[in-house]
This record gives C-alpha cells, structure tokens and sequence, in this order.
C-alpha cells in the first residue's frame, strides 16, 4: 500500500525540485515532450512500465519510491554490512541519515570551491 497520498506527481515534483530544474528541462533531458512529461506531474496521466523505469534510472531512485510505496529512494543497499543496512532502513534513525546529508553536501560544497581556486 503506498504512503498517505504520496502520489508519482507528488514524487516527480518533488525530485524535479532536489535537481533545481524545471519541468521543461527534464522533459528534454528524458526526451519526453513538455506535455506529456507535464501529464505525469499532475497526475493526469500514468506512465507505462518502461517509462517508470527511465524515471527511476534518471533520479536515483527505486519504482517503488517513484509510486509511493517506499519512503527509501534507494533501497539497493545490499552492499552494506547487516547492521549498517538495519541502521539505513529503521525510520527512527530518518534524523541521523539527513544531518549527514547534509554534512555531505556542505562538505562536497567546500571541496568543489576549494577545486575552483
């Protein structure tokens, strides 16, 4: 059962935003005229299996998240010990994996502005 309300319109938008794109933009990056790719933003329309598929390759991000099925964009985290996998996945710890997001980024900002110099 997908999230309360969580909708592929609701997801799309959502990433379009993460990439600081517009919706035109993404369209032509996916190939997809404005007006379909629109379609789906909005709910209007429903993309076919091979569609989804594209989206989730292009975002990072698994079908099931694009849907609303999962609140993990990337669930292949076969690669990590046991406990560290039980650590990504258990949504009390939602907090801890956001702030190093967020460290993540800061640091990665510094880092390309130091390469800049």
């Amino acid at each position: 059962m997908s999230e309360d309300n969580v909708t592929l319109g609701l997801r799309l938008r959502s990433l379009i935003s993460e990439l600081g794109l517009g919706q035109q933009e993404v369209a032509a990056l996916l190939n997809h005229k404005i007006s379909t790719f629109s379609g789906y933003v909005i709910d209007k329309r429903e993309p076919t299996f091979a569609k989804l598929k594209i989206f989730a390759d292009f975002f990072g991000v698994s079908i099931d998240y694009l849907l609303g099925y999962s609140k993990v964009k990337d669930p292949y985290l076969r690669h990590l010990p046991a406990d560290l996998n039980e650590f990504v996945r258990d949504p009390a710890n939602a907090v801890y994996l956001e702030l190093a997001r967020d460290i993540k980024e800061t640091a990665g900002g510094k880092h390309k502005q130091a390469l800049a110099r």
